[in-house]
């Protein structure tokens, strides 16, 4: 028996397990105490005005646990039944990975949930800073939590097809999530709508890069949040490589 899994562990070690675990434990206990800050603030009528944050950070989360089911699946099938199950399982994956990094544009919710007079230096109130700093404690949380899954699945790219087609994965994984935050956040779709309804969605996809004005809004939107994903991605690369070996 000891024979039989010594190599699936040796894989599992190989994919950085169990320091995986370790940090997904962190991430856990990062998301509580955020959550918790979250459900704290209340209007004097008794309103709750971010609860809509709950169910945000549970797709995010969404996409960790499908990570490690893909490193679960690398490490114990055979190759062909692995090649098939990563294919499906990994389209689940990128199609829940936006939901993460979604997470920062909730930020704006802060302008249209707080009640401010422009006129005034409402930044006076201390109020103010709760509703930002919470909501800007969840878009870190949301960066985080994405780049833990891409790194994850960017390790399983890596050891299949190389550095160099594991850093195009990414770029592509960018791009293609910058759009998909893009048509959340503006057109209001969700993962959900991909699988349930793909014609409609494919046709109106259609329809928004045909038409100039829509095209121009979205690569205005996407070329800046495209910047976010790169440049809070690498740093934590850098870092979490380094710190594995």
């Amino acid at each position: 028996m000891w024979l039989f899994r010594r190599p699936i562990l040796e894989k599992l070690e190989s994919l950085y397990y169990p320091k995986k675990i370790y940090l997904i434990i962190v991430l856990f206990i990062a998301t509580l105490i955020s959550l918790i800050s979250v459900y704290s603030i209340q209007y004097p009528s008794g309103e709750r005005p971010y609860l809509f944050i709950f169910w945000n950070t549970f797709l995010a989360w969404v996409t960790v646990g499908v990570a490690v089911l893909l490193d679960l699946i690398f490490s114990y099938s055979r190759k062909l039944v692995r090649a098939v199950m990563l294919i499906f399982i990994g389209a689940t994956w990128l199609f829940f990975f936006p939901n993460a990094p979604y997470l920062v544009t909730d930020l704006l919710h802060v302008f249209a949930r707080y009640s401010f007079d422009p006129s005034e230096r409402f930044w006076i109130d201390p109020v103010f800073w709760q509703h930002l700093f919470t909501l800007f404690t969840i878009a870190i949380l949301g960066v985080l939590l994405g780049s833990y899954s891409l790194f994850s699945v960017q390790n399983l790219v890596k050891k299949s097809f190389g550095v160099i087609a594991s850093w195009i994965f990414v770029i592509i994984v960018f791009i293609l999530s910058s759009f998909g935050i893009y048509i959340g956040r503006f057109v209001r779709w969700n993962s959900w709508d991909v699988l349930m309804r793909p014609g409609y969605i494919f046709e109106e996809i259609v329809i928004m890069l045909t038409d100039a004005s829509t095209l121009y809004h979205v690569f205005s939107f996407c070329k800046f949040m495209f910047m976010i994903l790169i440049i809070s991605y690498v740093p934590i690369y850098v870092i979490t490589r380094t710190f594995s070996r």
